[in-house]
């Protein structure tokens, strides 16, 4: 059903004033949060134990969903374990609550030191007693127990007298840091830029590092294939001389001293060889008209592109936003080649953070010519050096750029330690990580925090990398995909609300830029707990049959590789098994009455905001909701009910009425009563066949 997700950038004054009253009340709440808890996060402390040993975590949500032989943590092996999320429970005003649970399993939840709920086995056949809460914080303590064979499914509910019971929010949760947690969250940090640095590309394991291994470690560096028929010879000198000064944050290594002359030879030879690996000949430059370049302007702006690039004739990189600047974009590839990249993003490089928008061949055209236009930055100075393409092969073969890079030249003998080898050295003293070793190696290119946090995965060992948890995999992707660039979650709002505004003089030229329908985003808070799973795989995947909100000038991008890996881990970020299947017997007078109740004159209304088919909304000014052809194929049952009972619980702000206060519904089918109704209406939307 339709959400309203974010507000367009404006001041902070002028963003009171306009606010609706539910997102002033939310404000009220968030402003309330930070009264009580000044030096507190919004999420849980949870502790993990098991005959393997104890994890320390963060988490969100006190939700879990494990198979049978599935870890638990990515730093505790499979088997039957517990878990005690512990923070507080924040609360805005004084509420009477009831509180059940959901799963299998055992599990207590205490608050304020009393014991509000235990269960074991199937979880959910009862709740607790009415509980008053005043206003402010509670401490709680949620216990779970996992079956024998370590299996795991586990929710918490919370649920007003006469409401739906609800998903306690991540917003009502926080706790306060402590030296346990820093540690904690320091291990885990250290695995994933392990990861990042493709430190396993040359520091192989000696044995398989097991069936189900950390998912980043099976990702590639791009392809180095045929790169002079697509990148510049002066720009791969550029990059080779100094990564990070085309690219801040980087994982490329800085392979050579830029202030050593022996080296900057080597670089030119090595960009030579590269330059040479070439099939096409050299072409020269398209013209560029003034008209394609506004329009591709325009694409950038609307794209949201300032997302996750700074604008291409930006020259200061955003450090603190980790954009991805553009000003070298001209000197970088080969004529032709940027709008091939644009095209397919990911044909070189498969698990690129770069998406495919699935551009027409018009705006590929338009954004080419933007990009080429405007992104004009000189490179960096290097010497006028002649590279010998000969010299160049060897030097890629005795850095090992095969070990990241396919396509390089694999030396005769391999002399990097393995993996168990390096587990063994003190990191802080000898080895790529040192801030300065004895021994030549890689210049990793590491803040101290980022060594620090390696320092600290190192003394863990090197168990954790043959282990999986899927959610904290997806939390781990939702962040370097960048998905927080566009979509709020929780009370973090997306860094485009803070960036778009760059990109405005852009539509500047464009009639009546402002006057369209609103051009929120969906919020990802219970994203996994909302839809289906095959529905966020292919929305992920880029293959939805039709576009879910067309009225968007924005787009979800392709992220084809990690489709599955998302969708999955989405899902058991709030307990929900990831292969659920839902089947409905449709009762034909519950499809009449739903139809009925959907409709102006006997019902609620919806087709007000909300189309069908080839039929749009009838009155949709500010705000136009989904489809109702595409709302039964989305979500999950039990969360459109939630969503039906109260959706200003779900997303303040929103547009959605709540028909039904207290269950009471005015429309007097079904004696008034709301959940009735709305089940009809779930009746008539699986009817429903798109088209």
């Amino acid at each position: 059903m339709m959400t309203k997700g974010q507000s367009r950038p404006a001041t902070l004054p002028g963003f009171f004033l306009n606010a609706s009253k539910p997102m002033l009340s939310f404000l009220r709440f968030l402003l309330f949060f930070s009264l009580f808890c000044p030096l507190a996060r919004a999420e849980l402390i949870a502790r993990f134990e098991s005959s393997a040993g104890t994890d320390l975590r963060v988490d969100r949500l006190p939700a879990l969903w494990l198979e049978a032989g599935e870890a638990p943590t990515a730093f505790l092996s499979a088997g039957r374990f517990q878990v005690t999320w512990s923070g507080q429970l924040i609360l805005e005003k004084r509420q009477r609550l009831f509180f059940s649970f959901a799963g299998q399993g055992q599990a207590q939840l205490k608050i304020d030191g009393k014991e509000v709920l235990h269960e074991q086995g199937t979880l959910g056949t009862s709740r607790s007693a009415r509980i008053r809460l005043n206003p402010g914080a509670h401490d709680i303590e949620i216990s779970y127990q996992s079956s024998d064979d370590g299996s795991a499914c586990f929710r918490l509910f919370w649920q007003e007298h006469k409401g739906q019971k609800q998903s306690i929010p991540a917003t009502a949760f926080r706790f306060a840091e402590n030296a346990d947690v820093t540690t904690a969250q320091q291990k885990r940090l250290g695995r994933e830029w392990f990861a990042q640095l493709h430190c396993m590309k040359c520091h192989q394991s000696e044995s398989s590092i097991g069936p189900r291994p950390m998912p980043e470690l099976q990702e590639m560096a791009p392809l180095l294939v045929q790169t002079g028929d697509r990148l510049q010879e002066s720009w791969l000198r550029a990059w080779l001389l100094d990564p990070r000064a085309l690219r801040p944050g980087t994982p490329m290594p800085q392979l050579f001293d830029p202030k050593d002359p022996e080296s900057t030879q080597k670089i030119a030879d090595l960009a030579a060889f590269l330059s040479a690996m070439s099939t096409t000949p050299s072409r020269s430059k398209e013209a560029i008209d003034e008209k394609t370049v506004l329009a591709g302007g325009a694409k950038f702006h609307q794209l949201g592109c300032v997302a996750c690039h700074t604008l291409p004739d930006a020259t200061k990189p955003d450090l603190s936003g980790k954009r991805i600047p553009l000003h070298h974009v001209s000197a970088k590839f080969q004529p032709g080649v940027l709008a091939s990249f644009l095209k397919n993003p990911s044909a070189y490089a498969p698990h690129r953070g770069m998406p495919d928008f699935r551009l027409s061949p018009e705006e590929v055209a338009q954004l080419s010519a933007f990009l080429q236009a405007r992104a004009t930055a000189p490179l960096p100075a290097f010497p006028n050096l002649q590279g010998n393409a000969d010299r160049g092969k060897k030097i890629a073969s005795e850095h090992h750029c095969f070990a990241c890079h396919a396509g390089m030249p694999i030396p005769e003998k391999i002399t990097t330690p393995s993996l168990e080898r390096i587990f063994q050295v003190d990191w802080s003293t000898k080895g790529c990580v040192a801030p300065a070793s004895p021994t030549p190696h890689p210049g990793i290119l590491v803040t101290e925090s980022q060594r620090q946090a390696l320092l600290a995965f190192r003394a863990h060992g090197m168990t954790s990398l043959s282990l999986h948890d899927e959610a904290e995999s997806a939390e781990r992707k939702f962040h370097s995909l960048r998905c927080d660039a566009c979509h709020a979650r929780d009370q973090v709002p997306a860094s485009l609300d803070r960036h778009h505004a760059e990109s405005s003089p852009l539509v500047a030229h464009l009639p009546h830029a402002e006057e369209k329908l609103d051009q929120s985003r969906p919020h990802m808070s219970f994203i996994g707990e909302m839809l289906r799973t095959p529905h966020m795989q292919q929305a992920i995947a880029g293959q939805l049959p039709k576009k879910t909100r067309p009225w968007l000038e924005m787009r979800m991008p392709s992220y084809a590789a990690h489709a599955a890996a998302m969708s999955h881990g989405m899902a058991r970020w709030h307990g929900i098994n990831p292969q659920e299947t839902s089947s409905l017997s449709l009762d034909p007078a519950l499809v009449t009455a739903g139809q009925d109740l959907l409709s102006s004159e006997k019902g609620f209304g919806c087709s007000t905001c909300h189309g069908q088919g080839d039929t749009p909304p009838t009155a949709a000014f500010e705000v136009q909701g989904i489809s109702l052809e595409l709302i039964g194929q989305r979500l999950r049952h039990e969360w459109y009910h939630r969503w039906m009972d109260n959706p200003g619980s779900i997303t303040p702000g929103t547009k959605m009425p709540q028909y039904a206060p207290a269950g009471k519904s005015p429309n007097p089918l079904f004696q008034n009563d709301a959940t009735k109704q709305f089940e009809a209406i779930w009746h008539y939307l699986q009817s429903i066949q798109p088209q």
